[in-house]
């Protein structure tokens, strides 16, 4: 039983990705379509009625089922907007396949997409409004990325700063002072000392002798006295330095680790908008 799948990309690489993986895995060319604004309004373009209305009775055309039905204006509305709509006809024993490679190319979940244009002022389908500008649809995507940021979840790891600081360890306190000290050297000094002796003569007087005449003779007595003098000799010396040593010491610490936890999605919430599409209409 054939089975119409309808992905929606944000941008052309992703759609393209997903349409080679199809043809990768057997899925001929002929049951495949790969659509943007400009092929729409190319192919479906003319007459007074708008490009993007003959596009959603198109989408309509292809199913049977009413829900699948209402996400054709929402198709429409994504190509005027300047997504990509890549359309898949397989069988029934495909169709989990083709969701999951389209789902895999990051294919847009069409119910959150509708919430999300609702948040920016979308009203509904109107099949009158012109397409995107190119300058229109970069705004957009800014906007979606900016809301996808928003998010995000960080992984938080802590990890060591290691230091140092000079901490005092020890020290030295040096304080120079005078002493006093008694010393007591030996020292042997000169000293004269006059004596006078009388001693008995008996001889004729002489020339040199001086006979009858005055004379005053003075002689002078000579000792030594010690004299003290001090000088200041360096005899010994105090050096104060310092010796630098290095040594290795291991620093254990604990850090913390905030990490996120990514559970799969039920394979039923995987897939591709609509999930279980009904048989194209030929």
């Amino acid at each position: 039983m054939a089975k119409t799948l309808v992905g929606v990309f944000d941008d052309l690489g992703s759609a393209q990705g997903a349409l080679n993986e199809l043809k990768a895995a057997g899925i001929p060319d002929r049951n495949l379509r790969l659509m943007d604004s400009d092929d729409a309004s190319t192919r479906w373009s003319g007459g007074e009625v708008p490009w993007t209305e003959k596009v959603s009775g198109w989408f309509r055309s292809l199913f049977d089922d009413e829900d699948d039905r209402n996400y054709a204006d929402d198709y429409s509305e994504a190509l005027r907007r300047g997504n990509y709509v890549l359309v898949a006809d397989v069988g029934s024993e495909r169709v989990d396949d083709v969701s999951a490679i389209m789902n895999r190319y990051g294919s847009v979940d069409m119910r959150e997409r509708r919430q999300r244009w609702s948040e920016k002022g979308y009203e509904g389908y109107d099949a009158s409004a012109p397409a995107y500008t190119a300058e229109q649809r970069a705004q957009e995507m800014s906007s979606y990325q900016q809301d996808k940021q928003g998010e995000t979840i960080p992984v938080v790891q802590e990890e060591l700063a290691l230091g140092k600081r000079v901490v005092q360890r020890g020290g030295v306190r040096i304080h120079s002072y005078v002493e006093e000290r008694p010393v007591e050297e030996m020292m042997r000094l000169r000293e004269e000392r006059i004596t006078v002796d009388r001693r008995p003569a008996d001889r004729p007087a002489e020339a040199g002798d001086l006979a009858f005449q005055e004379r005053t003779l003075e002689v002078e007595a000579m000792g030594e006295e010690p004299i003290v003098e001090k000088r200041a000799r360096v005899v010994e010396e105090v050096v104060v330095g310092k010796a630098v040593e290095e040594r290795d010491q291991p620093v254990k610490e604990t850090v913390r680790r905030k990490d996120v936890k990514v559970e799969q999605a039920s394979a039923d919430k995987a897939r591709a908008q609509p999930r279980q599409p009904a048989p194209r209409h030929r």
